[in-house]
């Protein structure tokens, strides 16, 4: 089988991981917190904005990072923080020692996450790569489904046993996955997609023309549509992760194990979205495919603010799931278009910055009218406006040149 799959295999399978006992766990482990050191949803809030802070901030110096030294040796060395910042998260007694434990496991995710990985499968496929990036995709989704099973594990053995025992997990899984990894085909002496040379001739990295620099980039139109539509995803997609089940708890009156499971509703979804993403992705315009999915972010947000039971939330968890699965492979895809595989990790890396903002700002803000006004609908309701911003912003991209953009 050709080597991209077995690349495309291992980043599912860390995708898997990170949204299993990172990403989409945070709000599993919120209530933990709050009842154990007495914090609020904002302090809650705040925390879980630390990460996507210093992920956008770290943006630049990480595709430097995976410029000059690959992705291989980026994601190995993230793993081995990541498990140390886990381990030490489960020994923290305080805000501060948290703080520095979560900084450090925030640190290792975004060396081992979603950068470092699609920089591989990028150089590793060009006709079939919105389908690679969905099945990448699919690893996280994978691992939102077992998110009950996390929540059963935080009551059964505590939150510091689970965290102390996931940090282990990465240290032992970091050897083996470092032997399917590889950087791009060539150094194999491959070719992207499988093909032999004469099948590429022509093709976008056979036209000889030079990469992008980063001031070109930064002054494209192009750059900033793409990273501001990105950037008023991921503030509906993080705040939805960070407060569903504490959403969910109060509003229906359910334990966290239930609103847990009732989270997987949107994973499952979401698996059906990056299905059809990855399918019609590779067919179809992806500007207006991207502009779709935020548009139904937006009405699933719409939807919680006149939420009144669970029949209502089920609806706006269907909605905002496949939003997620049918958007999430088509920004990676997108910027691959657009400035081609060789500018792709700087691009990455800048756009960081500006991603960084909505995945900061739209758990915050969540977080702080509910604290301020007692319950959710406002909260959602500026969700629902910064989901229709994401819609302008898709809408006004022009069409893709792909082969005058890269070497």
């Amino acid at each position: 089988m050709f080597h991209g799959w077995w690349v495309v295999a291992g980043a599912m399978g860390m995708q898997a991981m990170q949204a299993l006992l990172f990403f989409q766990s945070f709000g599993v482990y919120a209530p933990f917190w709050m009842a154990e050191f007495g914090w609020s949803r904002t302090t809650v809030s705040l925390i879980h904005s630390l990460h996507r802070t210093e992920s956008g901030l770290l943006g630049p110096i990480h595709g430097w990072l995976l410029q000059r030294f690959g992705a291989r040796r980026v994601v190995v060395g993230g793993m081995l923080l990541f498990g140390a910042g886990f381990v030490g998260l489960g020994l923290v007694r305080g805000l501060a020692q948290f703080v520095a434990a979560f900084m450090l496991m925030a640190v290792g995710a975004s060396l081992c996450g979603f950068m470092s990985l699609m920089t591989m499968v990028v150089n590793w496929f060009e006709r079939r790569r919105a389908r690679a990036m969905a099945l990448v995709g699919l690893g996280m989704s994978l691992g939102g489904l077992l998110v009950p099973a996390l929540a059963w594990l935080l009551v059964t053995y505590g939150w510091r046993a689970v965290a102390i025992g996931s940090g282990v997990l990465y240290w032992l899984l970091a050897w083996p996955l470092s032997r399917v990894f590889v950087d791009d085909p060539e150094s194999v002496g491959l070719r992207p997609d499988g093909d032999d040379g004469a099948a590429r001739a022509g093709t976008e990295e056979g036209d000889g023309e030079r990469p992008l620099k980063a001031r070109e980039a930064l002054r494209s139109r192009e750059f900033w549509l793409i990273s501001l539509g990105h950037s008023n995803a991921l503030a509906i997609v993080g705040a939805v992760s960070v407060h569903f089940v504490i959403y969910v708890g109060e509003k229906l009156g359910l334990g966290v194990t239930t609103a847990a499971a009732m989270f997987t509703l949107i994973t499952v979804c979401q698996i059906c979205g990056q299905a059809a993403g990855g399918f019609l992705g590779d067919r179809f315009d992806k500007r207006w495919l991207a502009a779709g999915g935020m548009a139904l972010h937006t009405l699933a947000m719409l939807v919680l603010v006149v939420a009144g039971s669970a029949a209502a939330v089920a609806v706006a968890a269907v909605l905002h799931g496949f939003a997620w699965g049918l958007r999430g492979p088509l920004m990676s895809a997108m910027r691959a278009d657009y400035f081609g595989r060789k500018a792709f990790a700087m691009v990455m890396g800048y756009s960081s910055l500006i991603i960084m903002v909505g995945s900061v700002l739209g758990p915050l803000i969540v977080g702080l009218l509910t604290d301020l006004r007692g319950e959710y609908g406002l909260a959602f309701l500026a969700l629902a406006a910064v989901g229709a911003a994401g819609v302008a912003a898709f809408l006004l991209l022009p069409p893709a040149r792909r082969a005058a953009r890269v070497a």
